[in-house]
């Protein structure tokens, strides 16, 4: 999808303080604002002339744009986990539009593909794709948690998940034959973690297994953290 760069001025520190980051993390929101008219160009716009808060997000997306107001590579104050949160500072933020007379479906749709593209370009686990309410406990996203409109969490990731190349070879590769789990290491956890979008030590440890989860939900298996024959097979 493309994305409609409107940067907010330098000059406004308090929206965009102009810190450099590494996104390791997406965060989707909500604009929580269902008011006709209230679309990604509203949002852009208030975030072009000043926010009347210290608040601020990477992208608006609606049903039919994404606006970006701040460099992937520079911080957004969105998380609400305090000025040197993890969230605030290594992660790209994603408002959904949520406007009364907008297509709530295909603003989740719109991004989910601009979360499969940023995942793509910045090596980004699909397990750290979270919500905000990861970050501080708000209800947020809140349509996207409930339900209420026809979609929710797991839809959402499932549209991310559809775009990802989850083949590395051109051949199957055997099962090895035992369990792998949290404490194992070497060659066949190196496979699983390129397989997973994560970075490869070839150590299982929690970020692996998390990451195992998270493609175990995604292709329909039994969520444990193991690969067994199952999630072996759906990898390679």
């Amino acid at each position: 999808m493309n994305i409609i760069q409107r940067f907010i001025p330098a000059s406004n520190k308090a929206a965009r303080p102009g810190i450099k980051m590494v996104p390791n993390y997406i965060t989707i929101h909500e604009t929580d604002n269902p008011n006709p008219g209230a679309d990604a160009e509203a949002h852009a716009r208030l975030q072009e002339r000043g926010n009347d808060r210290s608040a601020s997000w990477h992208l608006q997306i609606d049903d039919h744009e994404a606006i970006q107001s701040i460099p992937f590579h520079e911080v957004a104050w969105a998380a609400g986990d305090g000025r040197s949160g993890t969230g605030n500072t290594s992660s790209i933020h994603i408002e959904i539009c949520v406007n009364s007379d907008g297509d709530f479906k295909k603003a989740v749709a719109n991004a989910a593909e601009v979360t499969n593209q940023s995942i793509k370009t910045y090596h980004i686990p699909i397990a750290n794709v979270v919500q905000h309410n990861h970050w501080s406990g708000k209800n947020c996203p809140r349509y996207l948690r409930n339900g209420e409109k026809g979609m929710d969490w797991s839809d959402f990731i499932q549209l991310v998940g559809s775009g990802i190349n989850h083949k590395h070879k051109q051949k199957s590769v055997p099962f090895p034959g035992h369990l792998v789990l949290r404490g194992s290491t070497g060659k066949d956890v190196e496979l699983i973690q390129r397989a997973v979008h994560i970075i490869v030590d070839g150590i299982f440890g929690p970020k692996t297994e998390a990451a195992v989860r998270a493609y175990q939900k995604l292709h329909g298996l039994i969520v444990d953290g193991i690969v067994g024959p199952k999630t072996w097979g759906m990898m390679f």
